[in-house]
């Protein structure tokens, strides 16, 4: 199983250096050398070093000869998720390709599974360092530790995606010289779009949608406004369209050469109090930018418009439903429709019914 301890019906096959973390395969000993070599050549490019201390250990069992193909693509995922849970609440873990410039910088290409990430590396990894093409991890200095893991390619007559080292593929290797996060970027291949490149996105659109390819986000100190001072640091996250993944190299380069586009202003959400007849209920964080709200809920991201962020602010500062119509007034204006009160009252009862709010 996952992180048991060495036995001595079993032997350390390889060790990985996946994201930072160090992870030891283990085979009992009856799994043949010939497939103890397959699996040391589909990792080369990620040996640790011996002097590393050891983070997971995982142990394999004997494969069926028959799925031999099966066996080697999941010890891929199982050792993903060995470095992903050494790593939880100590680094941002992206589900995203990478490449590094010759400087170091590194572009993350963000994406859910089969939205292209794999070609996306083959491509781009012809021009620039390989960092991964599965997920990338970046501390709060914004340095990145690289993921040289075997891509899993779809190959004809094969029933599983084969495990090719980068190397096999002839990627290029990384810059001798630290990784720093230059980019962030959400891919989206569209055949027939006029327009591609990188295109700055709203900040909390952006968060919604990188949300469910972050690993452990609730786990890292205050999760959003982790992100905002990310984007801060390094831009505003992007969203990269392109038609075909030979157009991505060109494009990426543009990326590293290009200025970074300035991140919006945002500011996080006040506390709560005791005082009036609503509790908003506990949040893992929640920050406001360009008067929307962003909220972080179990794991779950709520965007607010500027009228629902209003009411949530001012019902974690003890406001009736009165004042938040008088504060909506001052600030928006009478509405076209209805009164005011009529609107918030609709506005409180949305909230409370997504569990945001409830009554004192």
């Amino acid at each position: 199983m996952p992180g048991e301890a060495d036995g001595p019906s079993s032997r350390s096959i390889i060790r990985i250096d996946a994201l930072g973390a160090v992870v030891d395969v283990h085979g009992s000993q009856d799994i043949p050398l010939q497939i103890r070599r397959l699996i040391t050549e589909a990792w080369r490019d990620s040996v640790a070093d011996d002097s590393a201390r050891v983070s997971r250990t995982l142990t394999l069992a004997t494969p069926v000869l028959d799925d031999l193909e099966g066996f080697l693509s999941d010890i891929s995922t199982r050792v993903t998720l060995e470095a992903l849970d050494a790593l939880r609440g100590r680094r941002l873990l992206l589900h995203a390709a990478g490449v590094a410039d010759e400087r170091g910088n590194v572009v993350a290409l963000i994406g859910p599974s089969g939205r292209g990430k794999t070609t996306a590396a083959r491509h781009l990894g012809q021009q620039f360092g390989y960092v991964s093409d599965e997920t990338v991890a970046v501390d709060t200095d914004l340095a990145v530790a690289a993921y040289r893991k075997p891509l899993s390619v779809i190959t004809a007559g094969h029933h599983h995606k084969l495990q090719l080292a980068p190397s096999e593929l002839e990627l290029r290797p990384l810059p001798d010289r630290p990784l720093r996060l230059r980019a962030l970027t959400l891919i989206e291949r569209a055949p027939h779009a006029e327009d591609i490149g990188p295109v700055p996105m709203d900040t909390i659109d952006a968060i919604c949608e990188m949300t469910p390819q972050i690993s452990y986000l609730p786990e890292l100190p205050a999760p959003l406004q982790h992100l905002a001072r990310l984007f801060d640091a390094v831009g505003a996250p992007t969203r990269l369209v392109y038609r075909d993944a030979t157009e991505l190299p060109t494009l990426v380069q543009v990326m590293f050469d290009s200025p970074r586009p300035p991140a919006q202003t945002w500011a996080p959400a006040p506390p709560p109090t005791s005082e009036g007849p609503w509790r908003t209920v506990d949040v893992d964080d929640a920050i406001l930018v360009d008067g929307r709200a962003c909220i972080l809920r179990d794991g779950i991201v709520t965007a607010l418009d500027q009228r629902g962020r209003l009411a949530w602010v001012e019902a974690r500062r003890g406001a009736t439903t009165e004042q938040i119509a008088v504060a909506a007034v001052a600030e928006f204006g009478e509405p076209d429709d209805g009164s005011a009160h009529e609107l918030i009252t609709a506005t409180l009862e949305e909230l409370r019914a997504h569990g945001l709010i409830e009554g004192a």
